[in-house]
């Protein structure tokens, strides 16, 4: 069957769904990729989703670097290799929309930068910003004290200028996928920043303002490169919850933020573009980012919360949670999966010992 463009209704509906997104986020350029993929077979990553109800899991297989999800951090006496696993609190990756990758910035004693190209089908490691186990020597000079910690929710995504962000230690480094290099602006989050697409880089500060049951959410607005003396974030609302452990994310599909607090304090709130905060029905089971992950579900703007072997939605706009009764975490006991959402496609792509791509199928009421 054929659209009413004469293209095949595959391609019709991943330019149609593709050109809102580009409409969202301000974007004209895309659109000659849309053109080029009419010509271009189907990726494998295409195939699979396309082929997939609502409901299923399935597994794509993608060639993948040894241990992608694990760094190497030294050998015990005996002579055997240690490696770390570089998710465990956190869900944090990202997919971009125009080159089609899927991206994570993974942490635990050292980073680690991983990427899918859904083009080639395959994960690579790309450079970071100290150049840990990555191809290429880093750009800066690691200013981290500790050597444990996890990326919790550090990392963002510039969908429009192509940016892909990371906190670390006093400050926020920008990975230009256009030309591979990194630049860095002090401040940033210890714990949770967020992109909101026409505002800039959003930061939840993990300690209190003046008054101790107010804490500071500001904003770098856009730079291209990072000033790398100048610390320009701006005030831009107040939270009553710390970002210490907080899971943030942003829906495009509602154009809104939302923040979940974690720690076992149930309070859930969501920021429009124009600041204002709105406070939602609390969470109906106690949530810390150590075992939670959030992802909204591409195909209606559900938030689609992943909790010790649970799995619920909750709906922003009608205020309500509902069971998923029949969710069974297709992982392992041991595993530690990080998801992102690939909206032209209608999944969610995770990945650790295996990559994973789930459809999402709504509770009926």
């Amino acid at each position: 069957m054929h659209s009413p463009l004469g293209l095949p209704l595959f391609l019709f509906a991943r330019a149609t769904l593709t050109l809102v997104m580009v409409g969202l986020f301000g974007v004209t350029a895309h659109v000659s990729a849309v053109e080029a993929a009419e010509d271009s077979p189907r990726s494998k990553l295409a195939e699979l989703a396309t082929a997939m109800e609502p409901g299923e899991w399935e597994e794509l297989n993608a060639k993948r670097p040894y241990k992608l999800m694990r760094v190497f951090v030294g050998r015990r006496d005996s002579g055997k290799e240690i490696w770390h696993h570089i998710a465990g609190w956190t869900d944090d990756a990202k997919w971009d929309p125009k080159t089609r990758q899927w991206l994570y910035m993974g942490y635990r004693i050292q980073n680690k930068f991983i990427a899918y190209s859904e083009d080639s089908n395959q994960w690579q490691i790309l450079p970071g910003p100290f150049g840990w186990q990555s191809p290429e020597p880093g750009q800066f000079k690691d200013t981290r004290k500790t050597q444990f910690g996890h990326v919790y929710g550090r990392n963002a995504f510039d969908i429009e200028h192509g940016i892909f962000y990371v906190s670390l230690s006093g400050y926020t480094y920008a990975y230009k996928l256009q030309d591979g290099t990194w630049s860095r602006t002090p401040g940033g989050s210890r714990m949770t920043i967020e992109y909101f697409p026409g505002l800039g880089l959003l930061s939840l500060a993990t300690r209190p303002g003046r008054n101790k049951h107010e804490f500071p959410l500001t904003l770098l607005k856009h730079q291209s490169p990072l000033q790398p003396h100048i610390n320009a974030w701006e005030p831009f609302a107040t939270l009553p919850f710390s970002g210490h452990h907080a899971i943030v994310h942003y829906n495009p599909r509602l154009d809104e933020m939302l923040f979940i607090a974690g720690n076992n304090d149930r309070r859930v709130i969501t920021l429009s573009r124009d600041g204002t905060l709105t406070r939602k029905s609390d969470l109906p089971f106690d949530m810390t980012v150590r075992h939670g992950q959030v992802v909204v579900d591409p195909d209606t703007g559900l938030y689609l919360i992943f909790n010790e072997g649970t799995l619920h939605e909750f709906d922003s706009q009608t205020n309500q949670y509902r069971a998923v009764s029949d969710f069974r975490p297709p992982w392992g006991k041991y595993e530690m999966p990080v998801p992102a959402a690939i909206p032209e496609l209608g999944v969610i792509l995770f990945v650790d010992d295996k990559t994973l791509l789930y459809k999402h199928r709504p509770v009926k009421n």
